[in-house]
């Protein structure tokens, strides 16, 4: 009966894992939903027990840049030379294929640091930047904490149920408030130039409504909800002046 019932099960999680790929790849990098279905993903794998383990000081500093790697490149190839190919291996085959490349540069680091000292980590075997290029908020954490309050936050953006978001608009043009803002960039992964293209108005302006009321806005659901604005996709994206 345990035989007949493993493979059942592991083709259930197979099917939640690639249900979860096609529901991320729908949003647009940068995106908070994407972000939530990706994090999701990233529980699932954890939990299927197939990800590679090994008892090495490095072994964390490797898994983390697989989840950045996961996210750059299971929909659109940004570092890698294809984006993931369901048709071709398993989600987790995949990036065990990565995390064991990154092991091994790791292994090397100190030979090659020794050897250029000037350079403060490698580059992977398939020459992606190192730690100095990546922005910080691409690495998601696979934990339910940040899955929840990615629910709360885009509930919050999408209801603003105490009309805050609408009310801070441009001076004539209400319908370009924070909420559009917000929306635009967390939900949608537009960045300033983009939305003030579309809305014909020039980006200084969006700038000023974002950074003088979006962004307080923003701060302060997070801080009273107990989370980082830092940990946002999109939010510190493309919006200088």
């Amino acid at each position: 009966m345990t035989d007949e019932c493993n493979p059942s099960e592991g083709e259930d999680h197979l099917s939640s894992e690639l249900k979860l790929i096609a529901q991320a790849c729908q949003h647009p990098p940068g995106s908070l939903r994407r972000g939530r279905f990706l994090n999701q993903l990233i529980g699932e794998i954890i939990k299927s027990g197939k990800l590679w383990k090994e008892n090495t000081p490095y072994y964390k500093e490797a898994l983390q840049e697989t989840w950045i790697y996961l996210n750059r490149n299971l929909c659109e190839a940004t570092t890698a030379k294809e984006a993931y190919d369901p048709e071709k291996s398993s989600i987790t085959t995949w990036l065990n294929a990565y995390l064991k490349r990154r092991l091994f540069d790791c292994r090397l680091a100190p030979i090659k640091e020794s050897e250029q000292p000037n350079r403060r980590r490698i580059v992977s075997s398939e020459g992606e930047p190192d730690q100095d290029t990546i922005n910080p908020t691409e690495y998601l954490e696979a934990n339910r904490d940040i899955s929840f309050y990615l629910d709360e936050l885009i509930e919050w953006i999408e209801t603003d149920p105490n009309n805050e978001l609408k009310s801070r608009h441009i001076r004539g043009k209400p319908q370009i408030n924070c909420q559009v803002l917000l929306q635009r960039q967390c939900l949608y992964g537009q960045s300033l130039q983009e939305i003030a293209k579309e809305f014909g108005c020039a980006h200084s302006t969006l700038y000023q409504l974002f950074n003088n009321d979006c962004r307080h806005l923003l701060q302060k659901f997070c801080e009273d909800q107990g989370y980082q604005t830092f940990n946002i996709p999109g939010v510190y994206r493309n919006n200088e002046p």
